[in-house]
């Protein structure tokens, strides 16, 4: 197995980013930090990869929030603003990837767990997962963008209270709220998740795509068509995907989309 705190699996057409420090159930550092980024813009820019996962290196955690003995570290040398920037340059990476992206949350899902958790597409938890918006517990303050994201994923009421009591929440109240999407039990999530992958997989990546644009433009504010949006609708109707889809409905088969 990789040393490394955080690292990326293939097994195309998926691949997986494994926070890996087991020994501190995932907690989240600067080597982590730094590193997302480049493994990101690595499954990015791959053909093969369609799809990411991003989940604990076993059942034990997803991330249990920032790694307190380097963070106090970090206070203390008054490197505060230098930690917030690598937690950005990577939340923002991930909320930005390309491709459809599903958190496989088991265990502990705190702090800056919880803020990747909500960078993905999805969030797909088996019993075991508590969810945790922290920061009331340490004195600290999210910054606007994760708090956004926050209310983006459960609404405003939510939000406040998570935000202000900073408790932690099972995954039925999580599912409840809108911070869990799919909840299966622990021997069954990984194999529901890898179906669900399969099932976009053998979609139109380039429709999924373009979706996914989309739904940043919305959240960003736009409300009427876009640049973007407007050439991402000329683009389908100019690609080989349409072509290929209209021609498998027609033959009655499965489409054979090639767009990568």
């Amino acid at each position: 197995m990789s040393d490394d705190p955080v690292k990326l699996d293939y097994a195309p057409p998926v691949a997986r980013l494994v926070l890996n420090r087991p020994d501190r159930l995932n907690a989240l550092n600067n080597a982590i930090w730094d590193a997302i980024p480049a493994l990101l813009a690595r499954a990015a820019a791959d053909p093969e990869v369609k799809l990411l996962l991003v989940s604990g290196v076993d059942a034990n955690a997803f991330a249990a929030g920032a790694d307190i003995g380097e963070f106090a570290q970090i206070v203390a040398s008054g490197a505060a603003k230098d930690y917030a920037a690598r937690m950005g340059r990577a939340t923002r990476a991930l909320a930005s990837f390309p491709k459809p992206t599903i958190a496989v949350i088991q265990g502990p899902c705190v702090g800056g767990g919880c803020n990747i958790a909500m960078c993905c597409d999805f969030r797909f938890a088996d019993g075991t997962a508590r969810f945790g918006a922290t920061p009331a517990r340490l004195g600290m303050v999210y910054p606007l963008e994760d708090t956004k994201r926050l209310i983006e994923t459960v609404g405003l009421g939510a939000a406040r209270d998570l935000l202000m009591t900073g408790r932690i929440i099972a995954a039925d109240e999580a599912k409840a709220i809108g911070l869990v999407d799919r909840l299966w039990p622990a021997d069954q999530l990984w194999d529901e998740t890898h179906a669900y992958a399969a099932t976009l997989s053998g979609l139109s990546q380039f429709s999924i795509r373009a979706a996914k644009a989309i739904f940043g433009q919305i959240l960003a504010g736009e409300c009427e068509e876009t640049d973007l949006s407007n050439q991402l609708f000329a683009d389908g109707f100019a690609g080989e995907d349409l072509a290929e889809g209209a021609r498998a409905f027609l033959e009655k088969r499965k489409p054979r989309f090639t767009f990568s």
